[in-house]
């Protein structure tokens, strides 16, 4: 299948925007609304792509749902399993690491068979490995795609966007209190559902790549920025839905750009690698700003802005260079292994997030 370079560098910046936000509320908190919406937004836009790839991998017509997700678990679990194995060994061993975080059997083994359930202490629905929230989603939005496999691509993705929709709605009205429920009724699969129908246009016609449809494109990608960063300090029901809106519409109008203009793409090395290793980047990359952030402080200690951005930087960097490293020494191997090639498969779209995130 060919490889969508638009699609790998919009996975490299989805990546970078998760970065920031840990980058800097390491050092500085949650606080700051703006750092918390660059990660939001970096998910949302996993989880558009995410949804694009399913379609565009799985074809016009009905597909095996037993290998469909078997295929899914061969991509993202093992990474998810490592990474979370080593969180549940620093909680236990070392839990003055962590904030939040606490070890209990229960807790780990529901967040290595992507059960949604109550983190102990916290409260939320969070998983031990605090990122795998995106993943559950994931693997939920696997489960509904691959119980409407029998049908034809139209079909699927009307149920599909019908169901998360009819979730949603219920959401609003029901407006639960228990985490679970919480996660199951949320805005995030509307974002998958998005993504499926970028991936039904894709299917049935190439992207028109003129001057109106690029310019009408920028727009909405400019405007739901816009839109998001507008409401940003306002955190009330509606207005949160709103921004999400604005949020998937600069997610969803970024990949259509990126496929519209496809053929007239540079080939950029660095970008593409990051692309690819984007799903050991979002798995290790709270580890590696951790640390990144540690050793800073004590070397050069706490002081004003310019050091908060340089111990930022040095984090991103440092978290892209390891998950390149993990992406070649150990995700590509691990993937060979479990599809039983020797050569590694041509990539479109390389775990996720989110992404969260899935390759070809």
């Amino acid at each position: 299948m060919e490889k969508l370079y638009s699609v790998q560098y919009l996975r490299a910046c989805a990546a970078i925007l998760v970065l920031v936000t840990h980058a800097f509320s390491y050092q500085i908190g949650d606080g700051n609304p703006f750092v918390g919406l660059s990660g939001r937004s970096g998910v949302i836009l996993f989880f558009v792509i995410s949804g694009f790839i399913m379609v565009y991998i799985s074809g016009a017509a009905s597909f095996s749902a037993s290998t469909f997700l078997k295929r899914r678990a061969i991509r993202i679990v093992p990474l998810y399993w490592l990474f979370t194995s080593f969180a549940a060994l620093l909680a236990a061993l070392a839990p003055s690491l962590f904030k939040n975080t606490v070890f209990t059997w229960p807790h780990f083994l529901q967040s290595l068979l992507f059960i949604v359930h109550e983190a102990p202490e916290t409260g939320s629905a969070s998983p031990l490995l605090s990122l795998g929230w995106t993943l559950n989603s994931e693997a939920y939005f696997y489960v509904v795609f691959a119980i409407l496999a029998f049908l034809s691509a139209t079909s699927r993705l009307v149920l599909l966007t019908a169901f998360f929709v009819a979730t949603w709605l219920a959401g609003l009205l029901i407006a639960p209190t228990d985490p679970v429920l919480q996660f199951y009724l949320s805005t995030s699969p509307l974002a998958f559902a998005a993504g499926t129908w970028i991936g039904w246009l894709s299917l049935n016609g190439d992207f028109t790549a003129d001057r109106w449809h690029i310019w009408a494109l920028g727009l909405v990608a400019a405007s739901g920025a816009a839109l998001a960063l507008a409401l940003v300090y306002n955190n009330t029901g509606l207005i949160s839905q709103i921004r999400f809106g604005g949020q998937v519409a600069w997610a969803a109008a970024l990949l259509l750009l990126g496929l519209v203009l496809e053929t007239k793409l540079k080939r950029w090395s660095l970008l593409e690698q990051l692309g690819d290793a984007s799903y050991a980047v979002y798995l290790s990359h709270i580890f590696v700003i951790g640390a990144v952030t540690y050793l800073a402080k004590r070397i050069i200690g706490t002081g004003g802005a310019m050091t908060v951005m340089l111990i930022a930087a040095v984090s991103i960097v440092a978290a892209c260079v390891a998950g390149i490293i993990i992406h070649k020494m150990i995700e590509k191997p691990l993937l060979r292994a479990l599809n039983g090639k020797r050569k590694a498969v041509g990539t479109t779209f390389a775990g996720a997030v989110a992404g969260a995130a899935e390759r070809t």
